[in-house]
């Protein structure tokens, strides 16, 4: 099942209503759009210093970029829900991404209530900064973990694609948390799970993944039940940097003309509903945004 029907508000428009065959939409010419691969952690750090050392972009800006399409997000999914929304926040950039988010979603009215597993003493500078402008704009905070929050939206922004397995038993705890959770949406990758390699210490199935900029390696070998509802995240990644700077082979069935396609689902949407294709091998997975097949 796809998540929920106001979702739909956000397919682009240019596209004619109805069941659409692939084929039909890109006649003779389907091939040249066949797919683009997952990116490791690796390579993401890649991504993010480009930004930050060519263009001049900071963790702050993309952070800010990140969490207000975040929060349009989870806004469409806790629409009519009169709990509100927790988001549960880890130390670093990706706890970051949900406090922008929690200030946004406090901003529009929603009840928001902030958990931080660590503390808010362990919070890096910037995140620290993210929290103060989110309590200021009426969101909530306490450190630790809830100790039940039914029918709520739960945003899981503890860890993300620079997360290492590792022991930890505040995670383990934070781990257990979110999978007594039905109604999960994750940051970039489900908590606990190893962006590159798939190691999966959270073992969680959360109802969205909004992964940023880019999709993860490590999604394409999560069960398809949460395969079907992965996003793609649009925080100004301009397309050059997946074309020249990550070491990529646009070999079959990678091309970079599925960029394309990518950046026309941005200017038309700040999420993009994505299509996992998973083969024999990891290496040759691809995904491309949804664009052509109506939902049901």
């Amino acid at each position: 099942m796809f998540i929920s029907s106001p979702l739909f508000s956000f397919m682009p428009d240019f596209l004619p209503s109805g069941d659409l065959d692939r084929s039909s939409y890109f006649p003779k010419s389907r091939c040249n759009y066949m797919g683009l691969p997952g990116l490791t952690g690796e390579q993401m750090v890649k991504v993010d210093k480009t930004m930050m050392e060519e263009m001049g972009i900071s963790v702050e800006l993309m952070m800010e970029h990140a969490g207000l399409n975040i929060a349009r997000f989870a806004a469409q999914e806790a629409t009519g829900s009169e709990n509100g929304i927790v988001v549960i926040a880890g130390s670093g950039n990706n706890g970051g991404g949900g406090l922008v988010a929690s200030r946004r979603l406090a901003s529009w009215g929603f009840n928001v209530k902030v958990f931080l597993p660590r503390g808010k003493d362990a919070l890096r500078e910037v995140p620290r900064a993210q929290l103060e402008r989110a309590v200021s704009c009426g969101a909530d905070s306490f450190d630790g973990l809830p100790e039940e929050e039914p029918g709520v939206v739960v945003l899981d922004a503890y860890l993300g694609y620079g997360f290492k397995p590792r022991e930890d038993s505040k995670s383990e705890g934070v781990f257990a948390f979110l999978r007594g959770c039905d109604n999960v949406i994750s940051l970039d990758v489900p908590s606990g799970l190893d962006s590159t390699t798939g190691e999966n210490l959270g073992g969680l199935t959360p109802r969205a993944i909004l992964t940023i900029a880019f999709v993860k390696k490590a999604l394409f070998l999560l069960p398809e039940a949460v395969r079907k509802n992965i996003f793609v995240i649009d925080i100004g990644v301009p397309s050059f940097i997946y074309r020249s700077r990550l070491g990529i082979k646009y070999d079959f069935p990678f091309t970079e003309r599925s960029l394309e396609l990518l950046e026309e689902a941005f200017r038309k949407q700040p999420f993009v509903h994505v299509e996992m294709n998973v083969q024999d091998s990891l290496e040759k997975s691809w995904w491309l945004p949804e664009l052509l097949q109506k939902r049901s």
